[in-house]
């Protein structure tokens, strides 16, 4: 057999190897950017769609002043139309004011109709789900505004 032949189809199988290595997403194991976390938030607090994509609008409204804007574009990227829940939270009166702290951002969810104590776990709950679905660094972003 001609060892130089066998020497170059190593050489090339090596090489696609490497290729295939760094083509690879290093992130496989987290879930996928924009994959909704509505439906299992609906499911742990037994709200409807429309009181989760609420409660996710003002509680992005409140963070959004308090992260840099890369921070919030990651953190937004997790919440599918992002942009235009914040807005229709805004238009139908979810956030009416300033979101000051946390005691504000909860008493915004009463106008959701999620009171007390289901609206102060609104938040961890997000963070508890960001976990769950792979979504560690978005998770570790919101927790060092809201905890």
């Amino acid at each position: 057999m001609d060892t130089s032949h066998h020497s170059t189809r190593r050489t090339l199988l090596i090489a696609a190897c490497v290729a295939a290595l760094l083509l690879t997403p290093l992130n496989l194991v987290a879930a996928a950017p924009g994959q909704s976390i509505i439906p299992l938030l609906q499911d742990q607090l037994g709200l409807t769609e429309t009181q989760v994509r609420g409660g996710l609008g003002a509680l992005l409204v409140f963070v959004r002043e308090r992260l840099t804007k890369a921070d919030f574009d990651v953190l937004a990227e997790t919440i599918p139309n992002a942009d235009r829940i914040m807005q229709d939270t805004k238009l139908r009166g979810v956030v009416t004011g300033p979101l000051d702290d946390m005691e504000d951002y909860e008493r915004a969810l009463s106008n959701l109709g999620i009171g007390q104590p289901l609206a102060s776990k609104f938040a961890p709950a997000v963070l508890q789900t960001l976990g769950q679905t792979g979504h560690t660094r978005e998770r570790d972003i919101l927790a060092r505004v809201i905890s």
